[in-house]
């Protein structure tokens, strides 16, 4: 079933506050509260909204190290690399990327020597042929 702009603005008003009620969210659309329950129930069925999760703010960030960590992957060993990867709790995020590297992480480590052997562990993985890493020195937005 297609998304409609209604939909859009659904998602919308939900990734700015997932806790925002179906009253609240009906009024902000201008439709029904029943039309909300029915949207937000198809948009969950569908797949479209995985579920709603928790959004950190500054305060926890700025008291953490955060990273992106390049990697360059032995052909072939992307898929058991990546379930490897995924069980390491620091990665929070592993995308799949072209160019010079083949997967780029965003990590998150209380401490700088945390990071480090946090890059050690990677480093030594089967499959990981070398990375590279850059440290995030601020955010300047984040919409997730």
């Amino acid at each position: 079933m297609p998304i409609t702009e209604k939909d859009h603005e659904l998602i919308q008003a939900l990734s700015q506050n997932a806790r925002m009620s179906i009253s609240d969210l009906a009024r902000q659309l201008k439709v029904s509260r029943t039309t909300v329950k029915h949207r937000l129930a198809r948009l969950e069925e569908t797949g479209v909204i995985a579920g709603y999760g928790l959004r950190l703010g500054e305060a926890y960030r700025g008291s953490s190290l955060q990273a992106y960590v390049n990697l360059k992957v032995q052909p072939r060993d992307g898929a058991r690399l990546a379930a490897d990867l995924k069980k390491i709790p620091q990665i929070e995020a592993l995308f799949s990327v072209s160019g010079k590297f083949d997967m780029v992480l965003l990590v998150r480590t209380a401490t700088p020597a945390q990071l480090d052997e946090l890059l050690d562990r990677i480093g030594v993985l089967e499959g990981v042929l070398g990375t590279e890493s850059a440290i995030v020195l601020s955010s300047k937005f984040d919409r997730r």
